[in-house]
């Protein structure tokens, strides 16, 4: 056997493979599979460790935690974006765009899902990877190379041709619900504090100096824009993602061309409505002019680009006043707080009580009657509280006690087994 041939071969099958799980979201064998074949080349590559490649999909976890991160200053600024909250807005915006160009040109779009994630602008020379740094304060920010070359969606090596010399491709990091929520239940058995939402836990995740706990957090990745190119060009933003497509990096497949200002309204409006059905936190569309050629025109203040703009969802989030704890009683006999609330609006829907999930989740958040809350709702679930606000505390604030008696039946309350947190009558 050719071990070199042979190496190259199990690394393009296993690049293959991410590109169909990744990008076409078209897996054609199982997860136990995939990893037989990466425990062939690992295998390969440890008896002939001079053929072992920065690109390979064996180096994507480093042995030991990293001491540190560089901050590196970014070629190009990472811009924010100008925020909408209303079609009108929208609308004035497509309005502002079109006085920015000449009369009766034609002006399309493109309307991309704004995922609650992290940016990050990964940067590749001649189709490798070389650096991934964090957005920062746009100027600069912080080289987490280590932590992103775990991201199995990120290509250590772009398929194909036409990226040669260097380009900067732009993205957002972030958790699936399904992870995020089974992570959390694994760190409330280890007695860990529980994540907030899966954009905290992301930022969290890329922020830890050991990279092997990165891999085990199942981070995922979308690119959404271009920073800095020295060879590659595009005529349109649409153009530009496509190109990625076939290069094996990731774009949302919910990213749609749109005709006029109109065609972005309907899209977001749909968007809107579905967007608790998606696996993934978003909180609005970014909307973006698709010819390249007018971007430059249309210019960019000191702080953002006049020719993309966010519109936000409204709110899941939303900050009220803490009444009153009770508790109730489910039907198996488990005893869960519920705090009563100032009424407030939250994604639409009048929020009168949440759920504080059990009274261990209550002293780890410190949550007092009278306190000033975080709570936070998506689509059907019950509204939780997820944080409290300390800094608006007036001293008049009450500590809740646990109640000893069951408060339908006046039965003892208990916990059956030691180490579970559910309370039963």
């Amino acid at each position: 056997m050719d071990a070199h041939k042979e190496i190259e071969r199990l690394r393009e099958r296993i690049r293959r493979h991410d590109y169909r799980y990744y990008v076409l979201d078209d897996p054609e064998i199982a997860d136990r599979e995939y990893d037989g074949l990466m425990a062939v080349l690992k295998d390969l590559e440890a008896r002939h460790p001079e053929m072992v490649t920065p690109d390979s999909p064996t180096q994507r976890v480093g042995g030991q935690p990293v001491p540190g991160f560089e901050t590196v200053r970014h070629r190009r600024k990472m811009l924010s974006l100008d925020n909408t909250y209303t079609f009108d807005e929208v609308r004035a915006w497509g309005q502002r765009v079109r006085k920015g160009l000449e009369d009766g040109e034609e002006v399309s779009y493109v309307a991309e899902l704004k995922l609650d994630g992290v940016s990050v602008n990964l940067t590749y020379e001649d189709g490798c990877l070389v650096r991934g740094t964090l957005r920062g304060d746009g100027a600069s920010g912080e080289d987490v190379t280590t932590n992103l070359r775990t991201v199995r969606a990120i290509p250590l090596k772009l398929r194909g041709s036409g990226h040669e010399g260097l380009i900067e491709v732009r993205g957002e990091i972030f958790m699936a619900r399904p992870g995020f929520d089974r992570m959390n239940k694994e760190r409330g058995k280890e007695g860990v504090s529980l994540f907030a939402n899966p954009r905290n836990a992301t930022a969290g995740t890329l922020k830890t100096l050991d990279p092997r706990i990165v891999a085990g957090r199942h981070l995922l990745f979308y690119a959404h824009s271009l920073g800095d190119a020295t060879r590659a060009t595009f005529d349109t933003h649409e153009a530009y993602l496509k190109q990625l497509k076939e290069w094996g990096v990731p774009v949302n497949p919910e990213t749609k061309v749109c005709v006029d200002i109109e065609a972005v309204i309907g899209r977001c409006r749909r968007m809107q409505e579905q967007r608790d059905r998606l696996d993934y936190e978003v909180d609005g569309m970014v909307i973006k002019v698709d010819a390249r050629g007018q971007q430059r025109r249309l210019g960019q203040t000191l702080k953002s680009p006049r020719w993309a703009i966010a519109y936000k969802f409204p709110a899941h989030q939303a900050t009220t006043t803490v009444q009153n704890i009770i508790v109730s009683v489910g039907r198996t006999g488990v005893i869960t707080p519920v705090a009563e609330l100032e009424p407030v609006t939250c994604a639409g829907v009048v929020i009168r009580n949440a759920t504080l999930h059990n009274f261990d989740e209550i002293e780890r958040l410190g949550v007092r009657i009278g306190d000033r809350v975080l709570i936070e709702r998506a689509g059907d679930v019950i509204p939780k509280v997820v944080k409290v606000v300390a800094a608006g505390r007036s001293g008049k604030e009450k500590r809740f006690v646990r109640p000893r008696a069951c408060p339908v039946c006046g039965g003892p309350i208990e916990k059956e087994k030691e180490g579970e947190v559910a309370y039963r009558c």
